[in-house]
C-alpha cells in the first residue's frame, strides 16, 4: 500500500481517537458506564477507521461495525435520552452499510465505497 498525505493524516486521527478513548479511560476517577461507552466507541471508530485506510474495500464493513457498536453502546451502557440518539444514530449507519452492500445508493454515494 502506498501512503499518501490523505491516509497519513487519517491514520494520525485514527490513532488519536484510540488515544483520547483509552486516556479517558485511564484518567476517569470513578469509572462510570458513560466513560465505558466514550471509551469503546472512540476506540473502535478510530480501529475501524485505520481499516479502511488500509483496506478501502472494507469501508462497508467498517460502517456496519460502526453502526452495530453505536446500538450495542446505546442499547447497553447509555440511559434515556443519550441512549436513543446512539440507537437512532446507529441504525442510520446500519442502514447505509447494508445499502451499500445492496447497491442501493444513489450513484454519488456509491462510488465513495468503491476504490
Amino acid at each position: 500500500m502506498r501512503l499518501t498525505k490523505k491516509s497519513i493524516i487519517l491514520l494520525a486521527f485514527s490513532a488519536i481517537l484510540m488515544v483520547l478513548g483509552l486516556w479517558n479511560y485511564a484518567d476517569a476517577n470513578p469509572v462510570t458506564l458513560d466513560v465505558i461507552a466514550s471509551t469503546v466507541v472512540l476506540v473502535v471508530v478510530g480501529w475501524t477507521l485505520a481499516l479502511s485506510v488500509f483496506e478501502p474495500s472494507w469501508t462497508k464493513a467498517a460502517i456496519l461495525i460502526d453502526g452495530l457498536i453505536f446500538i450495542l453502546v446505546g442499547i447497553t451502557f447509555l440511559l434515556m435520552p443519550y441512549n436513543l440518539i446512539f440507537i437512532l444514530f446507529g441504525i442510520i449507519l446500519v442502514a447505509i452499510a447494508v445499502a451499500a452492500y445492496l447497491g442501493k445508493l444513489p450513484k454519488s454515494f456509491l462510488r465513495l465505497f468503491h476504490k
